[in-house]
């Protein structure tokens, strides 16, 4: 099970049952009750483990690719490998003794888009504006007022919440690798590389 499947959605939908059992348990006294509750708490609590441990595992994975003067370093289309040998004898057919390559330690990027609450606010004025002109002022003052702080951060809360978990359930991951920082240089001999 992988950090999609454990949505969100299906682990509230877990704990609502539970609650709702508790209540019927509360109701009737029929202990029958409690033992949905617990098993719909146990589901949850099993579905967002699997969860973190897949998003930990994610997260630990790491990529090498191999960037040299003899090499196209194409930066956007990196050839992945599992590990640096892996990487460097992928390389070895097209490199002469004394080449110098660099091989690249790479991690999937961890970005997900997020909802600008301040720009969507300007586009709703900019739209207030094209359809009431001066008349539109008073709204969009009253919308960027002090008095709307709270509201304006309980607006980018519950949009960027709803955004995750539309991002979550169509699992819209980056799907790129980006450089961690970590490099090592080889020489190549002509016919093993040296750590440099």
């Amino acid at each position: 099970m992988n950090n999609k499947e454990a949505s969100i959605n299906e682990v509230d939908e877990l704990v609502n049952r539970a609650q709702l059992a508790i209540n019927d348990w509360q109701c009737s006294g029929d202990g029958d009750y409690v033992h949905k509750a617990y098993a719909n708490l146990q589901q949850a609590s099993i579905r967002l483990t699997c969860s973190y441990q897949a998003a930990r595992s994610k997260k630990s994975e790491l990529q090498y690719s191999v960037i040299g003067d003899m090499l196209a370093a194409d930066y956007e289309n990196l050839d992945l490998y599992d590990t640096p040998e892996e990487a460097l004898n992928e390389v070895k057919d097209f490199l002469k003794a004394g080449d110098i390559v660099t091989v690249l330690e790479m991690a999937e990027s961890g970005w997900q888009p997020y909802i600008d609450t301040d720009s969507l606010l300007e586009t709703f004025q900019d739209q207030a504006y094209d359809e009431g002109g001066e008349a539109s002022e008073p709204w969009n003052d009253f919308i960027t007022s002090e008095a709307m702080t709270a509201a304006v951060a309980e607006l980018d809360n519950a949009l960027n919440t709803v955004l995750k978990r539309w991002l979550d359930k169509y699992q819209a991951e980056a799907g790129w690798y980006q450089e961690t920082g970590k490099k090592c240089c080889y020489g190549f001999d002509g016919t093993d590389f040296i750590r440099l």
